[in-house]
């Protein structure tokens, strides 16, 4: 009971939850019209905190695609890893620069996947705000872990999934490598894919870095969590862009 309680207070004294505590409070001292907008609102931003809504946005689109066989990632020529985030001038043991939460899944399943059966593999990132290109501080995280460098390919000038698609199609169709392991976020994958077969006759989607547990619900599972709040925002803007580009083509 005193770890229900200590975990109660933090969700309520930390944002979001402290930002619903002053919202439904507030609705009692203020205008009657505006009762209903801040309870509305506090309302709003409870259910978009909590996992089971989370889980309600996101699930569909991880469960788009199931890992492939080892058998299917072996008729395939390269693994091509989706660039997610990087923390450019953070501290690293083999430099500055460290993939964020989003892109290490990705980087340590194309390392599993290149131990498993040896390929090249595509690292696509450039820079987006920032002065180093993330291809190149997952190049030498690889490189760190043993891969060769040889087997490694960066492409260092696309800014977002369109780029990422178009530039590693200029890069492949170069060395002659046509089917491909894409490899990225599960929630991110439906898009990527959607993207590449514009370009590739042959994409195996390899989804990664899952952000549900599937487990059953506990009282904790609706506590408000920062967290939710942005996958459910990555999710909207997931949903946003395959509607875009399915308008598009």
């Amino acid at each position: 009971m005193l770890f229900f309680i200590k975990k109660l207070i933090t969700f309520l004294i930390i944002p979001p939850g402290i930002i619903i505590v002053l919202l439904f409070v507030s609705a009692f001292f203020i205008k009657k019209r505006w009762k209903i907008v801040n309870i509305a609102l506090a309302g709003i931003i409870y259910l978009i905190s909590i996992e089971p809504v989370k889980d309600m946005f996101i699930i569909p689109l991880e469960d788009a695609y199931n890992i492939p066989s080892i058998e299917s990632i072996k008729t395939c020529d390269a693994y091509v890893v989706l660039g997610g985030g990087l923390n450019e001038n953070a501290p690293d043991l083999v430099g500055e620069g460290q993939l964020t939460s989003e892109s290490l899944p990705r980087v340590i399943d194309a390392y599993r996947l290149y131990r498993m059966e040896r390929k090249p593999i595509i690292l696509s990132g450039g820079r987006v705000y920032g002065k180093k290109p993330e291809a190149e501080v997952a190049k030498r995280f690889l490189i760190s872990l043993g891969v060769s460098e040889k087997d490694i390919i960066t492409e260092e000038n696309s800014k977002d999934t369109y780029e990422n698609a178009q530039l590693v199609k200029e890069i492949l169709s170069k060395k002659g490598l046509k089917r491909i392991v894409l490899i990225t976020s599960a929630f991110h994958m439906k898009r990527s894919e959607q993207l590449f077969k514009k370009h590739f006759s042959f994409v195996l989607p390899y989804p990664t870095g899952y952000r549900t547990s599937r487990s059953d619900y506990t009282i904790m599972s609706y506590m408000p969590h920062g967290e939710n709040i942005a996958f459910v925002a990555y999710s909207v803007k997931e949903y946003l862009g395959i509607l875009f580009y399915r308008l598009k083509s």
